[in-house]
């Protein structure tokens, strides 16, 4: 499966890349994630508590930055695997950041998945509505997060 899209955030480009490097507040942003482990300053560890359709089920993943141009452009691979089902998950994804100005960014990102196992039988259709809503839902908070911590940025005199 391939998702992609584009989303306007308001907040500067530079604001945007170091949240999304921010493992703890990026992490926070994800509905379903438990815990996160730095293993290294390219690699994490965690687990998510995920429900497609009938299923439900924890992923232990690990997710390693593969490539970045800071703070244009980053290159992601995750993998895990399910607790119940022990289906697996791939995902590659690349995250584009152009900047609308000083304090907005569009936010693009392209991530190809691939499901094999018992997750994989319940077919595209329940399997893209689950990450649709998971999306949508890193969005919202993701918005919410910015505008938090920019709002922090403001009451402190504009340092951050």
């Amino acid at each position: 499966m391939i998702f992609e899209d584009t989303v306007v955030l308001d907040a500067p480009t530079p604001e945007v890349w170091n949240f999304l490097l921010d493992v703890d507040r990026s992490a926070a942003c994800v509905p379903g994630v438990e815990h996160v482990t730095l293993v290294d300053d390219r690699t994490f560890d965690g687990t998510i508590e995920a429900r497609v359709g009938p299923i439900s089920g924890r992923f232990s993943f690990r997710a390693r930055i593969i490539e970045s141009d800071p703070p244009r452009e980053l290159q992601a691979a995750i993998e895990g695997t399910d607790s119940v089902t022990k289906s697996t998950l791939r995902m590659d994804i690349v995250l584009n950041l152009e900047a609308l100005g000083a304090t907005r960014t569009a936010l693009g990102y392209r991530a190809v998945v691939d499901i094999d196992g018992r997750l994989a039988i319940l077919g595209d259709m329940i399997l893209r509505a689950t990450a649709v809503l998971i999306l949508e839902e890193f969005t919202r908070r993701l918005r919410t997060q910015l505008a938090a911590s920019g709002t922090a940025a403001e009451r402190r005199g504009g340092a951050d």
